[in-house]
């Protein structure tokens, strides 16, 4: 299981550091200076994973933003289970944009590639979701899979959503064979209201 500090955010190193710099020990510091650096990693990739709540609901529309994406979530409830849809929208490549349905499922195409995208779930509950991620892009003989255990949970009364990818595995092969590892990614999402807001109607 992940635990709430970490350094492994290989993607945004960048980010980090400079928040690694800026931000103070908070062992001793008070209260206000805690909840003030706390503040800071919402609706970002966090250097350390904020403290989980059971506070609040799912149902809604969940979105964060990054500069090197924006992503929404959508969480209705069907019988006491929630049910997710996903919309991301990359800066690096058109083939990371897509939007799945609400089984967290996308099959799609973008310039020339052809990419699949699932969320399969092995816990969902009034608190906590756990599961896999599993994203494939090919073009040719080209392609790469993405690959991820999650664990998604409420923090900040309710208001925000962690969102913690551990063991994330990235396969490429054709011209660019290889493969990449990271330990733990953190993004913490805002909630933008209780109902299904439009993409558009979302703050990014």
């Amino acid at each position: 299981m992940f635990r709430f500090r970490s350094t492994g955010l290989v993607r945004v190193l960048p980010v980090a550091l400079v928040l690694a710099a800026l931000l103070p020990n908070t062992g001793g510091a008070p209260a206000q200076e805690r909840n003030t650096r706390q503040s800071l990693l919402f609706g970002r990739t966090a250097v350390e994973a904020p403290e989980r709540s059971d506070a609040g609901e799912w149902p809604g529309t969940w979105y964060y933003v990054s500069r090197d994406r924006k992503m929404a979530l959508w969480i209705r409830d069907r019988n006491g289970t929630p049910e997710v849809k996903l919309r991301m929208r990359g800066k690096m490549s058109e083939a990371e944009n897509f939007s799945t349905d609400w089984n967290g499922k996308a099959e799609y195409e973008s310039t020339g590639n052809v990419a699949k995208f699932e969320l399969q779930f092995d816990e969902r509950d009034a608190d906590t979701m756990t599961g896999r991620w599993i994203w494939e892009v090919t073009r040719g003989d080209d392609g790469r899979r993405e690959t991820a255990q999650f664990t998604v949970y409420r923090a900040g009364w309710g208001r925000q959503m962690v969102w913690v990818l551990e063991n994330l595995r990235t396969e490429s092969w054709g011209r660019r064979e290889g493969v990449i590892e990271q330990p733990l990614m953190v993004w913490t999402f805002q909630k933008a209201s209780r109902r299904e807001a439009l993409w558009e109607e979302l703050p990014f």
